[in-house]
């Protein structure tokens, strides 16, 4: 039988939480509160504007990143190709290199191709995402034994028929995870495109912070919290399945 005391812990252990729980949500709801009296000024069709940029550029992106850093990441774990211990080496260097000095070479390649300040040319150069790859090179090293690879050697399966056949279907929870890593990086992006974005037209949500400097800005931090929430509670088991897959093998 639970005792006394026992009872007692977990009674204070519940409102401890509960208590916790109230003070991190005292911001949030001031924020919700300040959202709603600034959405009726006549700023929200701008902010609206800025969400749009925001969720074409984001989603674009995030289709180009994911798959192509898992793809690589397959390719540098798997395939035998030339120069591949350079490739993983280069990944990891370029992970680490911090986006501010990623900006004005990014901004020179773009503007090469006559795309900047468009938002073409903002999803053509945060395309790339170093850290998907190197984690998905991590993954796959694990996930997809020599053996393996090998039998589908045997049942006559090629580069891309490896990829598709047995790639795919045992990295879910890896699409998951780096969907939603790039997501929040994409949309949270500040640096690169203050960069390549001239015209407030093309603006996006994080680049409306300065813009409006005060006047608004709890629309916009509403509007950037509500999406990256969302696709954490519908992808939060693939998440967690993901992240501790690793720690439950023998």
């Amino acid at each position: 039988m639970i005792s006394h005391s026992e009872q007692r812990n977990a009674l204070l252990i519940k409102l401890s939480l509960w208590l916790i729980t109230f003070t991190v949500t005292l911001p949030f709801l001031w924020l919700l509160k300040s959202a709603i009296l600034d959405f009726l000024n006549s700023q929200d069709g701008v902010i609206l504007m800025w969400f749009k940029n925001s969720v074409v550029f984001t989603l674009a992106a995030l289709a180009f990143s994911v798959l192509s850093s898992i793809t690589a990441g397959f390719v540098m774990a798997i395939l035998d190709i030339p120069f591949r211990k350079t490739m993983i080496v280069m990944t990891l260097i370029t992970m680490l290199i911090p986006a501010t000095a990623m900006a004005m070479p990014l901004y020179v390649l773009v503007d090469h191709v006559h795309l900047n300040d468009t938002i073409l040319g903002l999803i053509i150069a945060s395309s790339y995402y170093p850290f998907g790859a190197f984690l998905s090179y991590l993954y796959f090293t694990s996930a997809m034994p020599s053996d393996l690879v090998g039998m589908g050697r045997i049942d006559g399966l090629g580069d891309v028929g490896l990829f598709y056949h047995l790639g795919v279907p045992l990295s879910k929870s890896l699409w998951s995870i780096v969907t939603f890593f790039s997501f929040i990086n994409l949309w949270n992006s500040y640096q690169l495109p203050k960069v390549l974005l001239n015209a407030p037209e093309h603006s996006t949500l994080p680049m409306g912070l300065e813009l409006l400097f005060g006047k608004g800005t709890a629309t916009i931090g509403i509007l950037m919290l509500i999406p990256a929430i969302a696709l954490y509670l519908l992808s939060q088991r693939s998440i967690e399945r993901g992240i501790f897959s690793g720690a439950v093998k023998g």
